[in-house]
């Protein structure tokens, strides 16, 4: 699954959301960041999880303060 978050440009941000994967016990994800015009963007991707598991980890991410916009495989949460 993959994951693409749109935030502020925050390392605390990055552990925040890092934290959610580690709180569901599941494979450290491949991370790719970077920063646009202010804003940073993320993508994890995580291999074998159930779907279920992948859309309460998505809607956790956006609830986050500093994330603008969470997608899980392409489809906005």
């Amino acid at each position: 699954m993959r994951f693409d978050i749109v935030g502020e440009p925050s390392a605390a941000l990055v552990c925040r959301l890092v934290g959610l994967v580690a709180q569901h016990d599941l494979e450290a994800p491949d991370l790719e960041i970077r920063t646009v015009a202010g804003c940073m963007e993320m993508r994890l991707e995580i291999g074998e999880m159930g779907g279920a598991v992948g859309a309460i980890l998505a809607q956790k991410m956006a609830r986050c303060i500093g994330v603008e916009a969470v997608a899980l495989d392409g489809v906005p949460v």
